[in-house]
């Protein structure tokens, strides 16, 4: 979840769908029980992982240096995601500690909760290296790929998963083939192997998208392949439009920007520990009103922490290039 220093687009713009993650946290209500949290959960995964694949440039990432790549991927994000596992599971899952092999299964196949991202993410880095040469010079490889991420998406996000061995099921989390074509599409559009569409084009889509998806909720008659539709076209207009909204957000947000662009330019470790705070919330007893209320001002709560500690960080490093400048 790392971004540029000098484009405050993706910053402003990860801010933005950091909010959304806490805040769809902070409810104690499953996905299907509350239409706020239902609504959230049809898109803002979808679109980060859009984002992820945005940033990145195939002419320079295919060619890149594996002993480089794995380094800045290790300092970027794989110690820290390590590092907030292992804590996760000690205090939510103390059983995973049970034997090297139920650790290593629990850590990698079957992630703990939110912990899915950073792994699914470096895998998704590793296999577009691996063929970058290829995507890179040839249309059908690209082709192949895109039929590959919709393949996976299908047996593992909708009820095509009953073709799946169960054991695969039991074992792998399913959005590691099930949310690549997400990422792909990111890198796609970014590459101009898909076209950048404007925002009024897109629009529309995730007009029909909120109204289909918000019908799902409220109907009995809506089956699971309606409620796959509504997803993927809700999710399919809301990442296409990132990148006009990541144009739209190079100019800093009125006072929220400065908050937002600090949250979104640190959202790995913003997105790695807020749960530690909103999993203690889960107290159906407060009622959803006062949940409502409760999260929104939980989800305050964490950002101001967030740019608190932040700004703390950012000085004492500042400090220390100085000493050691003059030393």
């Amino acid at each position: 979840m790392s971004s540029t220093q000098h484009d405050p687009g993706p910053d402003q713009l990860k801010g933005i769908l950091m909010v959304l993650v806490i805040f769809g946290h902070t409810f104690w209500q499953g996905v299907g029980d509350s239409w706020t949290k239902w609504m959230i959960y049809g898109f803002h995964m979808p679109m980060f992982l859009f984002l992820s694949g945005y940033m990145i440039s195939m002419a320079r990432f295919g060619t890149r240096p594996w002993g480089d790549l794995l380094r800045h991927y290790w300092k970027r994000m794989i110690a820290a995601w390590l590092v907030v596992s292992v804590l996760w599971l000690a205090l939510q899952e103390p059983d995973a500690f049970e034997s090297m092999q139920s650790f290593l299964e629990v850590l990698l196949l079957r992630p703990a909760f939110h912990l899915w991202y950073v792994p699914m993410l470096f895998l998704s880095v590793l296999l577009l290296r691996l063929l970058g040469r290829p995507l890179n010079a040839s249309p059908a490889a690209r082709a192949a790929l895109g039929v590959a991420a919709v393949a996976g998406a299908l047996l593992f996000q909708t009820p095509l998963k009953e073709l799946v061995p169960q054991v695969v099921l039991d074992n792998v989390d399913a959005r590691y083939a099930g949310y690549f074509v997400w990422i792909l599409l990111g890198v796609a559009v970014r590459n101009g192997w898909f076209p950048r569409l404007g925002l009024w084009w897109v629009a529309p889509v995730v007009v029909v998208g909120l109204v289909a998806r918000s019908w799902v909720y409220t109907s009995d008659a809506a089956g699971p392949w309606w409620s796959v539709a509504a997803f993927t076209v809700l999710s399919l207009g809301a990442s296409l439009c990132v990148p006009a909204l990541r144009d739209a957000l190079r100019a800093p947000l009125p006072i929220v920007g400065g908050a937002l662009r600090t949250v979104g330019h640190h959202s790995l470790y913003v997105y790695l520990l807020h749960p530690f705070v909103t999993d203690a919330l889960h107290t159906p007893e407060v009622g959803w009103a006062r949940s409502m209320v409760l999260g929104v001002a939980v989800t305050v709560a964490i950002l101001v922490a967030s740019c608190i500690v932040a700004g703390i960080l950012e000085r004492v490093g500042a400090r220390r290039r100085r000493f050691r400048g003059y030393a």
